[in-house]
């Protein structure tokens, strides 16, 4: 076992050297500078070495899936979510080792199976483990922007309504909210009016980045009407009216699965009252 304790210490020096590198920020880099040049207006973020580690890792392993559509929702770096993942593992890789050299010290030696087995299964975990959060919230996000994106129809129809043009009420009616989902549309018809577009096509390049299909039909809709003076006011109370209903389907679904589930640990409760109280019975039979 004398193996394994080096190993752990080695995997240990490596998780330590990892989180100081996350602390330190890096020399100065050419692609980092490139980088910066060639992003979007706002503060740089420093390069850390455990950053460029995920993005060459990313560089090296294309077949690695990452999340990029979910990571833009939640407002996520690619790197920095990659180099969360690898210090995951690694912290799972060295664990087993770790506990299996504790182990060893105190005179109860496992078999070398037992550590490799374990630290390749809890590395696997760990280092996958983000994928999974990362999905979860990414399917609320997107549940609470949908749940948004049917007021902000709502106030669009209302500047229609009004007598205002299609570019203004889609940005009077993004003005309107205060939430991340307002916001989110509001900065996008920002970059649109910016870059001389349309603002349906900053909405477009939204719901392509963001992965909402229903903010791409506004985009069609407020498009249709920008270039044909067709009325839509009906089209968008219609489409707001089957958000809504696709919406209360969804919860209604989602609160009888958790009703089924719920079976389960009543059922669970029940026996355990039971064998509870037939047990005293049974110990003097059987005792």
């Amino acid at each position: 076992m004398n193996l394994w304790i080096v190993v752990s210490g080695m995997l240990i020096g490596l998780a330590v050297a990892v989180l100081i590198g996350e602390l330190v920020p890096a020399g100065p880099s050419l692609r980092a500078a490139f980088g910066r040049l060639e992003a979007r207006s706002g503060p740089a973020r420093p390069v850390t070495r455990p950053r460029e580690l995920a993005r060459s890792l990313s560089a090296s392993l294309p077949w690695l899936p990452v999340p990029v559509t979910d990571l833009r929702l939640l407002g996520q770096e690619v790197e920095d979510w990659m180099a969360v993942k690898v210090a995951l593992g690694i912290a799972g890789l060295a664990a087993v080792p770790v506990l299996s050299g504790l182990l060893s010290l105190s005179g109860h030696a496992l078999p070398w199976t037992i550590p490799v087995a374990g630290s390749l299964g809890l590395g696997l975990a760990l280092f996958f483990a983000p994928d999974l959060v990362t999905r979860v919230n990414a399917a609320e996000k997107r549940r609470d922007f949908r749940h948004a994106l049917t007021s902000y129809l709502d106030l669009v129809v209302l500047e229609r309504g009004a007598g205002a043009a299609p570019t203004e009420a889609l940005e009077a009616a993004a003005d309107v909210g205060d939430g991340w989902a307002f916001q989110r549309i509001a900065a996008a018809l920002n970059e649109a009016r910016k870059a001389s577009l349309p603002p349906w096509e900053g909405l477009g390049r939204l719901a392509t980045e963001i992965g909402i299909p229903e903010l791409s039909d506004l985009a069609e809709i407020a498009s249709i009407a920008g270039n044909e003076g067709a009325r839509i006011l009906d089209t968008l109370s219609a489409r707001a009216d089957s958000m809504r209903a696709e919406a209360l389907a969804a919860t209604k679904a989602q609160a009888g699965s958790r009703s089924t589930t719920m079976v389960v640990p009543i059922a669970m409760l029940a026996a355990g009252f039971l064998i509870l109280l037939i047990f005293p019975d049974f110990y003097r039979i059987f005792g």
